[in-house]
Order: C-alpha cells, then sequence, then structure tokens
C-alpha cells in the first residue's frame, strides 16, 4: 500500500495508540480515514495499569502537531497502521521512554 497523504495534523487522541488527523489519510487505491494506530507500540489497555499515563504521554506529543505517516501496513475501516514520524523521530522511540 502506498499513500498520498503523507503529512497530517494530529486533532484526537482516542487511545494510548490511536489518534485522528486532519486532513483524512488517502492511499493510492480508494481508501481513506482519519485514524491512525502506530505501527510497532503496545501501550496498556483500557483499565490497566499506566493506560492513562500512555494516553497522556501520547496526548503530550503529538496533539495539534504535525505527523508524518511511513510504511503503512494495514488500512481498515478508515484505520490506518503505520509508522509516525513526528519532529523527525519514530514516535515509539519517543513513547518507549
Amino acid at each position: 500500500m502506498k499513500l498520498k497523504t503523507t503529512r497530517v495534523t494530529v486533532t484526537e487522541v482516542i487511545n494510548a495508540d490511536t489518534f485522528r488527523v486532519k486532513p483524512l489519510w488517502q492511499s493510492t487505491g480508494q481508501e481513506e480515514g482519519d485514524t491512525i494506530k502506530i505501527n510497532g507500540f503496545t501501550p496498556p489497555g483500557p483499565g490497566e495499569t499506566g493506560f492513562e499515563e500512555a494516553m497522556k504521554g501520547l496526548e503530550n506529543i503529538i496533539r495539534g502537531k504535525h505527523v508524518e505517516l511511513r510504511n503503512p501496513k494495514t488500512a481498515t475501516s478508515g484505520q490506518l497502521i503505520c509508522d509516525v514520524i513526528v519532529e523527525g523521530k519514530d514516535i515509539t522511540t519517543l513513547l518507549n521512554r
């Protein structure tokens, strides 16, 4: 899969590894959506210890910022799983600190 839209702005953090963006991401096929799931990052789930901290950490790093989408893996129901780059750094590196 290839993307037409690779640079987007984060509008909302949904949970500790998923967020919404504008404009919609678009693949070179017919897929598009507003939701991104971070590839290679598995935070605690809702109700698990550390979930709130992980969600706040993601929000502090990306909310309102421009991010670059790379290496799209899967797109389903408007959600894209891909690598996310913020300020030149892979977000998983920033989140795993």
